[in-house]
Parts: C-alpha cells; sequence; structure tokens
C-alpha cells in the first residue's frame, strides 16, 4: 500500500499529468480538484455510501451463519478485488489516477470492507468510529460556531484546528487498538 501511495502522489505531483486527472475526475463528477472534492467527497463519503447498500451477493455470504468468519472474509476480499480488477480494465487513462487509486484500494478496500461489514466487533467499532470523525470534520468545517467565514486565512487556520482534532482522536483509538 506504501508503494503505491507514493506512487500516487508522484504522479499527482507531475503537472504533466494534471489534465488527464482533471479529465478523468470530471468525468466521475468531482466538480474542483481540491483536498475536500477528491479524498473527503468522492472517495470517503462515497465508500462511507457504497458500504451501507453493499450488493445482495455480498450481504448473502455476510449473513450466511454457516460459513466460518475466515471464509466470510475471504469471500469478500475476492468480490473487491475482482471489483476492482473489473473497473481497472474499463479505465480510459490506464496509469491514470483511478488506476493508482485502485492499487491502493486493493489493500485498503477488503479491510475496511471487513470491518463495516464483518463479524470483527472490535475491528467495526473502529471503522464505525473513524467513519464518525470523518463526518463529524465533514461538519465541523461548515459549523460557524467551530470556523470563521470572515476570511480565507481564518477558514484556513480553522479548517486545519479541526482537521488536527480528529486526526488526534482517530490516532488515540487507532494506538489504544494496537
Amino acid at each position: 500500500m506504501y508503494n503505491g501511495y507514493e506512487e500516487l502522489l508522484h504522479y499527482i505531483q507531475d503537472p504533466k499529468n494534471w489534465r488527464d486527472l482533471e479529465e478523468e475526475l470530471s468525468a466521475r463528477g468531482v466538480k474542483a480538484l481540491t483536498f475536500y472534492d477528491v479524498v473527503l467527497d468522492y472517495i470517503l463519503m462515497d465508500a462511507f455510501e457504497d458500504l451501507e447498500t453493499p450488493p445482495s451477493s455480498v450481504m448473502a455470504v455476510i449473513q450466511n451463519r454457516w460459513l466460518s468468519s475466515g471464509f466470510k472474509e475471504t469471500a469478500l476480499t475476492t468480490a473487491v478485488w475482482s471489483v476492482l480488477k473489473a473497473k481497472r480494465r474499463r479505465l480510459k487513462f490506464p496509469v491514470g489516477f483511478m488506476a493508482h487509486f485502485y492499487t491502493i484500494s486493493e489493500q485498503l478496500s477488503p479491510l475496511l470492507a471487513w470491518g463495516f461489514l464483518g463479524s470483527d466487533e472490535s475491528l467495526r467499532e473502529t471503522c464505525v468510529f473513524f467513519k464518525e470523525q470523518v463526518i463529524g470534520f465533514l461538519c465541523d468545517i461548515f459549523n460557524f460556531q467551530k470556523c470563521r467565514f470572515n476570511t480565507v486565512d481564518n477558514l484556513a487556520a480553522d479548517v486545519l484546528i479541526n482537521l488536527r482534532v480528529r486526526v488526534q482522536n482517530i490516532s488515540q483509538r487507532l494506538c489504544a487498538q494496537g
């Protein structure tokens, strides 16, 4: 995952890729190439939404009480990888942003899917906590009591403060788990 992340950073930092990146993401409904629009809205919020209504075939396996947890987790991982592989084959830019994103997703998505849908209660609690922190951060940055909207500098400072609080909350939770 780390290598995929490093490759994604290298890709997005190269100005030669920006036109393709913008075309690729705008075709997926991303209005602006900002952290909010790409990471928070397109990646995280869409993922949370997808996990709330998983395919019926996935739920049939997850809810089958005759299957072991290990088998369910393997089946879910295989299903996630299959979906990502199919999506990768349909990419207009086979080495573009989405290809890099899918490389990272192949590592994270099975764990998060199992966390939200599987039987590991501790992992589910951690995943739900993460989701709550992300949604809480989004609420914070649009809250007039938590962010000053009078200048761009004040807004930026308040958004950063709110982000640090949420990252600290997540870090503390993960350290307590590990």
